[in-house]
């Protein structure tokens, strides 16, 4: 009856888990806070593969491949991925995005089980039972398994099976798991190398145990060996910004580098002044990493192969390598779990069950602390549906540029770009202003969007700041036209004299004349009504003379607030996608004060 509850337990736990992120990594796609990077990137080099007989081809790393190999641009030029394989099969079924989503999260949780057959194994199966829900409650796995798609995210789970396929022995069944491991990414055989260094050093009076830690080492250097020669042989250069295409800092990465291995092997002198860059980061970081399970993996030494990545990402100023919400955490989880796990199965019942408590408090402060589902929440609006709806307008199959976080919908279009490449001739060009990755220097659209207007694009759709989409040679109306009220007041306002009280901008007879006050929108290429909403307090003959209080500049334009009216607008063409700046300054007029009540921006005129 016990072993019943306790597998129904951990059942019910990967159920829920597989619930949860399910649904929040749906709602992340569907809320456009996926990337091209990378989910992007696996859609489309698994739909190249399946319907344009392009192996593992995806447009966004061509940026960083000086020139195509044998094969053509493709993913395996920048990672050694063979387990990808794997995946084709699956994305026939249902070839989306969302499929890899979905799939990556039923993987990630199915790592549970492991853990809690070794627990079983151990004598300990409720100790099982624990590890495999704080595996599921880790921040750290949500934070990679909610990051989009990645080969790393796999390789947590199949290196928790072959962790648990060597410690119990199954070498018919581990084998095949750790050359799954192994074929992830071209990083995953150093702490499987590791893995196979633990097995040695427990074994290292029984032979026959021996072999299999001493296989395990050799098959991890072979497909290290492997992997940096195949790189090497479909991209002699390797990914670099180094590629005129980049646009990139030198200072990009698109993967870890072996180079700087090398190094510091080399000049082992290098490695205090490297760990110090973004200590602070790489610090809690670390406690990121062991504080869930109280550093209790140092109890025991299969602790071994989860410290290779951290030792080698501290190497770098890369602060993604370091960061909880990335997916390299899964090169160190399995491990510091099993190990966990391990070292609390050896201590008295009584013991164990003040440890576990301490466990389950590390983890929910930990998980308080940097936890996606509490620190990223996503809600499903109306102008996402909207945006939706008018991507399904743009035809299969044509060339579109796409800004980053929009890119995923158009992934099984091997026509689909990030970047503009100077031989690129899209058909649209597709982004969103009010998102960070407009303005990204890898990609900026917004420099993108200027450029098309000058080479004859025009606007296709609009969606107030939201989504603009232009298409070449195009002269007719936005097929899509919703426009947007902005207030500005008190938003992106900087008061130069004056104070802010009750959402109004004041100028009092105290401060003096000249500049009040600087606001500064950007907005799309089209045609906006600003209106201005004003008053004043004074001597009230000033109404009769119609004395100017100030005046307003707005762009090129000027307009005066006179003592007459309370109300003055503008209309506004926006020829490119740029600031809208209004500066206001005040005129010397005696004992009065200036209330600017609202500033309101309507716009794009839909006509």
């Amino acid at each position: 009856m016990r072993r019943s509850i306790s597998g129904l337990v951990v059942y019910l736990g990967i159920a829920a888990y597989i619930v949860v992120m399910s649904y929040y990594t749906l709602l992340k796609y569907l809320t456009f806070h996926t990337h091209a990077a990378d989910l992007g990137i696996f859609a489309q080099a698994l739909a190249s593969t399946l319907y344009y007989h392009r192996l593992f081809y995806e447009s966004v790393d061509v940026a960083i491949i000086p020139k195509p190999g044998p094969i053509g641009y493709s993913f395996l030029d920048v990672h050694f991925s063979p387990t990808l394989f794997l995946f084709l099969p699956v994305y026939a079924v249902y070839p989306s995005p969302v499929t890899l989503l979905v799939v990556q999260t039923v993987i990630v949780a199915l790592g549970a089980l492991p853990i809690y057959w070794l627990g079983k194994h151990l004598d300990r199966e409720w100790l099982g039972v624990f590890f495999a829900i704080i595996y599921l409650l880790n921040p750290l796995v949500q934070g990679a398994n909610s990051f989009d798609f990645h080969m790393e995210t796999i390789f947590m789970p199949l290196s928790l099976y072959a962790t648990y396929l060597l410690i119990t022995r199954k070498w018919k069944i581990y084998y095949p798991v750790l050359l799954l491991a192994l074929g992830t990414i071209e990083f995953a055989p150093i702490p499987l190398m590791l893995l196979g260094l633990y097995y040695v050093l427990v074994n290292v009076r029984k032979k026959r145990e021996l072999m299999h830690g001493l296989v395990t080492i050799a098959l991890s250097i072979i497909m290290l060996l492997l992997a940096l020669w195949i790189k090497s042989v479909l991209n002699p250069v390797g990914p670099t910004t180094v590629s005129p295409l980049s646009g990139l800092p030198e200072q990009y990465a698109s993967s870890f580098s072996f180079g700087i291995l090398v190094s510091v092997i080399k000049n082992p002198s290098l490695i205090p002044s490297l760990y110090s860059v973004n200590g602070t980061e790489k610090f809690l970081y670390f406690l990121e990493l062991y504080a869930p399970t109280a550093f209790t993996a140092f109890l025991d030494p299969l602790v071994l192969p989860s410290l290779a990545w951290p030792l080698a990402s501290f190497l770098t100023s890369d602060v993604i390598y370091y960061n909880p919400f990335f997916q390299y955490s899964s090169f160190s989880i399995p491990f510091i779990i099993i190990a966990s796990l391990m070292a609390s199965s050896k201590i008295p019942i009584d013991q164990m069950k003040r440890l576990m408590v301490l466990i389950l408090i590390s983890t929910l402060i930990v998980f308080l602390g940097v936890d996606p589902l509490i620190h990223f929440q996503y809600k499903l609006t109306g102008t996402d549906h909207k945006i939706w709806n008018a991507l399904g307008l743009i035809p299969d199959n044509t060339t579109v540029l796409v800004q980053n976080n929009l890119y995923p919908p158009f992934s099984n279009d091997i026509n689909a770009y990030t970047q503009w490449y100077p031989w690129l001739k899209p058909e649209y060009i597709v982004a969103q202003p009010n998102n960070p990755w407009f303005t990204w220097w890898g990609t900026p659209y917004n420099e993108y969007v200027n450029a098309a207007l000058q080479e004859g694009y025009s606007v296709y759709i609009t969606i107030g700041n939201s989504l603009l989409v232009l298409r070449a040679n195009y002269t007719g109306k936005p097929i899509i036209c919703v426009p947007i009220t902005v207030s500005m007041i008190p938003g992106s306002i900087t008061i130069i004299n004056g104070l802010l009280s009750n959402n109004k901008i004041i100028h009092t007879p105290s401060e003096p004349p000249g500049t009040w006050f600087v606001a500064s929108i950007e907005l799309p290429p089209g045609q906006y009504n600003i209106t201005m909403l004003y008053s004043w307090s004074g001597p009230e003959y000033l109404r009769q003379l119609n004395t100017t209080l100030a005046y307003i500049r707005v762009n090129q334009y000027t307009i005066n607030l006179t003592t007459e009216e309370n109300t003055t607008s503008l209309v506004l063409w926006n020829n490119y996608y740029g600031d809208v700046t209004i500066t206001a300054y005040v005129n010397y007029v005696v004992n009065t004060t200036i209330y600017m009540n609202q500033i309101i921006i309507t716009g794009p005129t839909c006509n």
